[in-house]
Formats: structure tokens, sequence, C-alpha cells
């Protein structure tokens, strides 16, 4: 056993080396900042403007701060034409900003995001003992809503953003049977339509990346983010877009400095333990999706080489009478981002759907 073990520190230990090697290590004027409110981008600051913060009561008696934004029109707003958006990893609510964002405004007079806890202007709580959980940030999602007195929503979803919201639809299913789970936060939130973009829907079809890999081992993630550099992260982070779709500098700056703030980089390896409960809760969150009763749908970028066509698939194979839309071939998983106006016609697409199966 303590030969393996040894082995097994030499192999990460040599994986870390080819990674590090692997990369560039500049412009190290962006990894050398140290992020706070007074060095992010103007963009940022205007974003980060436009919210407020949540204060979440956790079982423990603890609180959080979450980062929210709430946009509403001054006349017309209902649950039926509020919005929730759920961002992914190990990005943010700012993934929907731009011209998606005021997109979405033709057709919703509420849209509500927010940040999940560990993520960008949320609190980042960096004890060892702090557990990243889909069940907390589900928690936090409907706890929020309560607070915003949200009685009905519609939700769409990107990457750890669509498993959140599968925990939600099975909490919303199991409440349609008149059962309870004894949740900390009980609910009586409907769902009235969800939409997924490309995530690791089903566990046995998502295929993390090598760093991904990297970060969520014990022994190797610690490490790996605690050295890792803005051209690590540019890197990989790159590679799951299309190949003709790739993120400018300016996002990728963006996005890095909300991953850093407030020690952020320090928790990957915890935030990434979604990988393992998806697996865990396979059952429950992958029947929600068959036995949902509400109206669900994927836009999918088949060119992601995390969750793209092969996801797509075993969608179409598993959910009953699926709605998919498949984006152009050269789209990966970051679709809102690479082509928003396309993402923007399909979702179009999926409420006209959705309004005629009322």
């Amino acid at each position: 056993m303590a030969g393996a073990a040894k082995y097994t520190g030499a192999v990460v230990v040599t994986l870390i080396g080819v990674l590090l090697s692997s990369v560039s290590l500049l412009p190290v004027a962006v990894d050398r900042l140290e992020f706070n409110s007074a060095s992010l981008s103007r963009e940022l600051q205007i974003w980060r403007s436009q919210g407020q913060y949540y204060v979440h009561n956790r079982q423990d008696a603890s609180t959080v701060g979450i980062f929210y934004i709430d946009d509403k029109a001054s006349k017309g707003v209902t649950d039926k034409n509020t919005l929730l958006l759920l961002h992914g990893f190990p990005s943010t609510s700012y993934d929907f900003a731009g011209a998606f964002w005021e997109g979405l405004k033709s057709d919703y007079r509420r849209i509500i995001i927010l940040d999940f806890l560990g993520y960008g202007f949320s609190d980042k709580p960096q004890v060892a003992s702090e557990k990243y959980s889909n069940m907390i940030e589900a928690d936090i999602v409907e706890g929020l809503l309560q607070h915003l007195d949200v009685q009905k929503v519609h939700i769409l979803a990107h990457d750890v953003g669509d498993t959140v919201a599968q925990e939600m639809l099975a909490r919303f299913n199991d409440r349609s049977m008149g059962l309870s789970h004894g949740l900390s936060h009980p609910s009586s939130l409907r769902i009235l339509s969800l939409c997924f973009l490309n995530g690791g829907l089903f566990p046995e079809q998502h295929r993390a990346s090598f760093t991904q890999k990297l970060l969520n081992n014990d022994l190797a993630g610690p490490i790996v983010s605690s050295m890792s550099t803005y051209s690590m992260f540019a890197g990989t982070f790159s590679s799951v877009f299309g190949p003709n779709t790739q993120p400018n500098m300016k996002f990728l700056q963006d996005t890095y400095a909300l991953l850093k703030i407030n020690g952020g980089k320090l928790i990957l390896p915890q935030l990434l333990k979604y990988m393992a409960e998806r697996r865990a809760n396979r059952e429950r969150w992958v029947g929600a999706l068959i036995n949902s009763t509400c109206q669900i749908g994927l836009i999918n970028g088949p060119a992601d080489p995390i969750s793209g066509k092969h996801a797509a698939e075993r969608y179409k194979e598993l959910v009953p009478q699926p709605w998919v839309y498949m984006l152009g071939a050269h789209i990966g998983h970051y679709p809102h981002v690479e082509a928003p106006q396309s993402v923007l016609q399909a979702y179009k697409q999926f409420c006209e759907h959705v309004r005629r199966h009322v």
C-alpha cells in the first residue's frame, strides 16, 4: 500500500509538472494582480453596482452573502414573465451580461441572476470543512426566490447550473406528487419551464478536462489551484469553446478576475466536488428529467468536448418527447457567450414550444 501511495504521488507530481511546463507564464501582469474592487474592470464594476446581497441562513446557524441582480421592468411584471438564470463552473453570473442579457428582456419583464456560493462576488468560505454542494446551492437559490417573493419562474441554466436546476426540478416533481424531504428551506416554488445549455446532465456522458481531473484529485487539487496562473486558466478555459468562437482576452481576464477575487482560486478543488455529487445522485437527477412535471428542453453546442453532441444524443435517448436544439457545428461549451444571438433565437423557439403545451 505504501509503495502504491508513493507511485500515485509521483504520478501526480509528474502530471502537475507537465501541466505547468506546457503553458506560457505570460501575461504575468494579469496573474500578479491581487483582484479587489478597485482593480476590477469598469464593466465588472458596473455589473457589481447593479446587484445586491442576499444573506442566506444555513442549517448550522451561520450566514453567507450571495450576490444577485434582480432586473425588473417598471411595468407588467408577473411570475409568468420572470426568468431565473443559473451560471456554470468556473465562471459567474457575468457570463450572461451584455447582448444576451438585453436580448432576454424582449420576452421577460423580470430577470434574476446570482453568483453561487464560492463564485464571483458571493462569499467564498475557505475553511477545509466547508462543503460546497449542489444541494446547498439549490437551498440558496430557493431561499433567494422566497426572499424576493417569487412563486413561479422560468429557468435557463448552464453547466453546474444545470445540476442545481436538476435538484430544483427533483424537488418540484416531489412537491407535485405531495412528497417532502425535510429540506432546510421548504419551498412552494413552481417551475414553469426549464431549459438547459451545455452541462453534465448525465454523469456517464460527462468528459471532464485534464485540469478538472487534477483539481478534483485530493492530493493534486490544492497544489494545482495554488500554483495555477492566468495563462493556465486561459488555456484550459478556452479549450472548451468552439474553434472559431474563442473567448476574447477581455472576457478571459474578467472571468479570471471573478474567479480569483476573495481567494476564489484556492477553493476550486472544493467546488469541483460537484462531479462526484452528480454520480452519487444520478438516479435522482436524471430521474428528474425523465419524470419532469414541467416543460424542459436542451440547447446544445455540439463542438463542446465536455458535454457536446454526445450528451445531446444521450438526452434524446432518455428524456421522453425531448425538445432539443442543436446549434452550429462549431459552437462549444459556452453557447450563450460564443453565439448569443443564435441561443436567443433557440430559446425563443423553446418558449413558443412551452406556450403551445401549457
